[in-house]
């Protein structure tokens, strides 16, 4: 493995078992903080938090400051992404296994591949090739299965309709946010301009939140130590560790390599839910996922997608 700076082999391999951990655990930090904490608002906290602190840390090494066009971009951008994709994802985990939420979160390269299509095509320019295409049926055939009727391969993993459409609608607009960022104006820093879009997409989250109603719907009794350390966990470790260390990595490993994160991440949120949350595993659930998982490894190999580092990052729960 050649990576493109002289970072070690080792550097990178633990780097990429840090995103791989932090992004795969943070599935279970949803399900903890989302015992107590409003969906909307919490995760509009969480990123607004996270903006801030990464915000403040590059302009405090010499970065400038964004004008005008940069601040809609990350308006426009954030919105799509982090209140349309990871606001719908995360007030669906309330409601849904973490292990399948992981699963369906992780389908995001299926549709950016899809809208790739559908794009390449309007533009008469080269799109994804036929592998990708095989790649993309084969993501939906198991997204079926895993969503279909209970008598499929037998009972034993129910999945919420509401969930399972909140999920995927969650993704299309993930994914939808991620291809509009190709052409968005952003600073030179990738820090900075993933930082502005936390904090843009952070506030239209809050005021989400605060429209459809959920300040009425939260308690401090309901508060526990665990919701606070879930919540803590996802604004420290899911949010700023492992998106430096993410960041890191697009400088120093191959592109391929760091896309590993897509199918990996939903493997630790399965294998997490089962022994801690107890969540069932059954043959159909085992098939579901390796054919969603091989999907997205052939559509993610197959494909040279020109996006922003910001449009593939914080899969944690989109």
């Amino acid at each position: 493995m050649e990576g493109r700076t002289s970072a070690g082999r080792a550097a990178i391999w633990l780097g990429l078992a840090g995103v791989y951990v932090g992004w795969g655990t943070t599935y279970l930090a949803n399900h903890y903080a989302l015992e107590a904490f409003p969906a909307f608002i919490m995760n509009g906290i969480r990123n607004l938090i996270a903006g801030l602190i990464l915000y403040g840390f590059q302009r405090r090494r010499g970065a400038r400051a964004p004008n005008a066009a940069m601040w809609k971009s990350a308006l426009v951008v954030g919105f799509f992404m982090l209140c349309c994709g990871s606001g719908i994802n995360v007030w669906a985990q309330g409601i849904t296994f973490s292990g399948i939420a992981s699963l369906l979160i992780g389908s995001t390269p299926l549709w950016m591949a899809l809208l790739d299509i559908i794009i390449s095509r309007r533009a008469k320019t080269p799109g994804p090739n036929r592998i990708a295409v095989l790649g993309i049926i084969l993501g939906f055939v198991g997204i079926v299965l895993l969503v279909g009727p209970g008598h499929i391969m037998g009972a034993g993993v129910m999945v919420s309709p509401l969930g399972a459409a909140a999920l995927l609608t969650g993704s299309f607009f993930w994914a939808a946010g991620s291809l509009k960022s190709r052409g968005a104006v952003f600073p030179p820093s990738r820090v900075l301009g993933s930082a502005m879009q936390m904090i843009a997409g952070g506030l239209c989250l809050i005021i989400t939140g605060v429209l459809i109603g959920e300040p009425a719907e939260f308690s401090v009794r309901q508060v526990s130590p665990s919701a606070v350390l879930g919540f803590v966990y996802l604004v420290f470790i899911g949010s700023l560790f492992t998106f430096s260390v993410y960041t890191w990595l697009l400088g120093v490993a191959p592109t391929p390599l760091v896309a590993t994160y897509a199918y990996v991440n939903p493997v630790v949120a399965v294998i997490l839910g089962a022994i801690i949350l107890n969540e069932p595993v059954s043959l159909r659930l085992v098939v579901a996922s390796a054919m969603i998982l091989a999907a997205v490894a052939v559509v993610t190999l197959s494909t040279t997608v020109k996006s922003r580092p910001s449009s593939q990052s914080r899969p944690d729960s989109k």
